[in-house]
């Protein structure tokens, strides 16, 4: 049925970069893995850099305490899969080879990465997060900017490390506008990432980096976006532009809550930055990725068939598991209401995962299912699914409850033509689960087709009992969405209700 590799075993990820030192564990299924742990520390090892080519005895004693806590914490916790690497603060600094020694002591295994790895982390972390990507990714960390294209063959050669940092952009900037504009060109100038390449333009630009991210939270505020994770949020190249340069005048009014008081300070530099790459790299729009650097080591771990597996069904299955509902159940319902569903194939995956959510809001209480389903469908990551899928999926586990006015939000996440067929989807699994209870015997004895313009539910024994008035109602009202006439018959042919 479906393939989904499982595993309760914890992975740790410790991250030194140029910012903040941060531990993140994780669980649950490997192609989709859980935040179970995720703490951090704003070390700032890489501020006075520029300055002093050193890492300050302050920022290194903020690092190694909570490297300490990190160690610890892993060995309460019983986490031995432990990736510890350091990234540009560690990798530039004259004092970095000390720095990566006193970590040791604590027991952990640093590994320094090239610009040209980090580069090459990033980028397979968006390609985890978004199977078949195709663009350039753009990585934001405290001390540097990568760049590097992706395609459907992986990553492309010639990533790019170029030093601008969040840490580093403040005394850019102090420089003044057209100085710090002509600094990123000129860095991008310099490693072949000129406007005459073309390396961006008219491709989607994957936007990694807590800092771009804090961005797209108050994008998303502006706009009155109805999906609250920025993973997955799109902005045409114009529209970000524009909000890249407003964010970049200085202080920002009314921000989101969810922004920490350190990104927010951040926040006009990398927005002013973002200007620049945009301009210069001329993308067509831009998607904001969650997943980067860590996740990307995660994914170069994991066995290739596990890598091909579908990250949307494995964390989709994964949260529905503990509503007790199987991802099998649910690849059974999605078989069976195939025959009712237009163009079923095209999005098999998504239509599964929709089902898989729509049952799983049937495990909670009546009052709550509508409004709880929703808020998973439009609020919770699901890594692997895009706006159009979120609205889709939303809209299934509406219609699951038997209803089929759209929403006004759901219009700005899929067109109305995806959302009907969606529609059309909540309604099959609607009959589906409560003509046959959910289970395995009941779908196996019964099943749809259509003939000509007639939706046609046949049933054999032992479904024969299981049909009445209430499950007519379910056909008939799926039936008048589709456009059809209906019936019903047994497996041999004979008429039982028209």
């Amino acid at each position: 049925m479906i393939g989904i590799s499982q595993s309760s075993a914890k992975r740790a990820i410790i991250d030194i970069g140029s910012n903040t030192v941060r531990l993140v564990v994780y669980n649950g299924p490997p192609r989709a893995p859980v935040v179970v742990l995720n703490e951090k520390v704003n070390a700032r090892l890489g501020k006075d850099l520029g300055r002093t080519g050193a890492i300050s005895d302050k920022s290194m004693r903020a690092a190694l305490a909570a490297l300490a806590r990190f160690a610890a914490l892993l060995r309460l916790m019983g986490v031995d899969n432990v990736e510890c690497v350091a990234t540009a603060a560690a990798r530039d600094a004259a004092n970095g080879p000390e720095f990566l020694d006193a970590v040791r002591s604590f027991g952990l295994s640093p590994r320094l990465l090239s610009g040209e790895e980090e580069a090459r982390a990033s980028a397979t972390g968006v390609i985890a997060a978004f199977p078949g990507a195709r663009g350039v990714v753009a990585d934001l960390g405290g001390g540097s900017l990568e760049l590097v294209e992706i395609d459907a063959q992986g990553i492309r050669p010639g990533g790019i490390t170029l030093p601008f940092g969040t840490l580093r952009l403040p005394d850019m900037r102090a420089l003044g506008p057209q100085k710090f504009a002509g600094a990123v060109r000129a860095g991008l100038d310099a490693r072949g990432w000129d406007a005459a390449s073309n390396r961006a333009r008219g491709l989607p630009l994957y936007i990694v980096g807590g800092s771009w991210r804090a961005l797209a939270l108050q994008a998303m505020r502006v706009l009155g976006w109805p999906v609250d994770d920025p993973h997955g949020f799109e902005l045409p190249a114009s529209e970000a532009l524009h909000l890249a340069r407003e964010f970049a005048k200085g202080k920002v009014e009314d921000p989101d809550p969810r922004i920490s008081s350190s990104r927010l300070a951040t926040l006009p530099d990398a927005a002013a930055l973002m200007a620049q790459t945009i301009g210069n790299l001329h993308p067509s729009h831009l998607v904001f990725s969650s997943w980067g650097l860590r996740e990307g080591l995660l994914h170069m771990q994991l066995p290739a068939a596990v890598q091909q597996e579908s990250p949307m069904l494995a964390s989709v299955a994964a949260f529905a598991q503990g509503a007790r509902v199987d991802a099998d159940d649910a690849a059974r319902v999605a078989l069976w209401t195939a025959p009712a569903c237009p163009g079923a194939d095209d999005d098999r995956d998504l239509r599964t995962a929709a089902g898989l959510l729509a049952l799983a809001a049937m495990r909670t209480e009546p009052n709550m299912r509508t409004e709880e389903a929703l808020t998973w469908a439009l609020r919770k990551r699901w890594i692997g699914l895009d706006m159009r899928g979120r609205g889709m999926m939303a809209m299934t586990v509406f219609a699951n409850s038997g209803l089929t006015a759209a929403p006004t939000d759901f219009a700005r996440l899929a067109e109305k033509a995806d959302l009907d067929r969606a529609i059309g989807w909540g309604l099959a699994v609607r009959l589906c689960r409560r003509l046959t209870g959910g289970t395995a015997q009941g779908m196996a004895a019964s099943g749809l087709t259509i003939e000509g313009d007639v939706l046609v539910l046949s049933l054999g024994e032992p479904a024969g009992p299981l049909y009445g008035p209430g499950n007519g109602k379910d056909l008939k009202t799926l039936a008048d969405w589709l456009g059809l006439t209906w019936r019903v018959q047994t497996r041999e042919g004979a008429l039982i209700e028209a």
